[in-house]
């Protein structure tokens, strides 16, 4: 074998080895079930035909009373992952939704991907989040979503420090197992992917998710029909204290 050719072989490595430890990586920072410091909740293991929905982003003034007059025909709660900055922009919106009844909690303050921030910029970017939804009757400290689910060493340590879960989902049926534009495709993922225990996570508020707006009304009254009852994310936790130990 020639010299050119055992340089080619050998580069021909490193570039699958580099695109490995690439897909390695983007494992890691994605992932919804591992972190580096205690594990997300994604799911809660439970006998009993439970499950949680929640709304990220926002509140935008263009479709948020209309999310909340579709829950509150239904009678059902959600728990509303905000965006600091436009809760802090809307008090109204914000205070509206907790006095329906609703959970409130952090999507950061900027949703920027927490990937490499200083620890004092994490730190902020929670509590000025933390800080405007105490102030519309939360109370603390809310349960925390990272933006993209997107973490690596900084985030994971300090929600570990400061004996906060981070909470992801384990149902997630604008994107998976791809993006889609067309509600009766989401409504029927959520519904057939939707078990005990399950978190789904939906984007209602932006305003360019016309087809998961569409959608909403159809996953409640699915997931009702189903004979599921739905509960706050932070209700939905208090049901691991009633499963057995190693189940998920």
């Amino acid at each position: 074998m020639g010299t050119g050719m055992v340089v080619a072989l050998t580069g021909a490595g490193a570039v699958v080895l580099l695109a490995g430890a690439v897909r390695g990586f983007r494992a890691v920072v994605k992932s919804r079930r591992r972190h580096l410091f205690g594990r997300p909740v994604h799911r809660v293991p439970t006998d009993r035909r439970v499950v949680a929905l929640t709304l990220d982003d926002g509140p935008y003034p263009e479709h948020c009373q209309e999310i909340l007059d579709i829950l509150r025909s239904r009678r059902v709660p959600a728990t509303f992952f905000l965006v600091g900055r436009d809760a802090a922009a809307h008090p109204e919106l914000t205070a509206a939704i907790r006095a329906a009844g609703h959970e409130l909690a952090n999507h950061s303050w900027s949703h920027r991907r927490m990937l490499f921030m200083r620890g004092a910029t994490i730190a902020g970017e929670i509590q000025r989040t933390d800080d405007v939804l105490a102030r519309a009757g939360q109370p603390g400290p809310p349960l925390f979503r990272p933006p993209n689910c997107a973490k690596l060493f900084g985030l994971p340590y300090h929600l570990h420090r400061a004996g906060r879960p981070m909470i992801t989902w384990d149902v997630e049926p604008e994107t998976e197992p791809g993006p889609t534009g067309d509600a009766e495709v989401i409504v029927e993922r959520a519904l057939s992917s939707a078990r005990p225990g399950s978190i789904l996570l939906l984007h209602p508020m932006d305003q360019v998710n016309t087809a998961t707006r569409a959608a909403l009304p159809g996953i409640v009254d699915g997931l009702l029909a189903r004979g599921f009852t739905l509960v706050t994310v932070s209700e939905l936790l208090r049901e691991r204290v009633q499963a057995p130990s190693g189940r998920a």
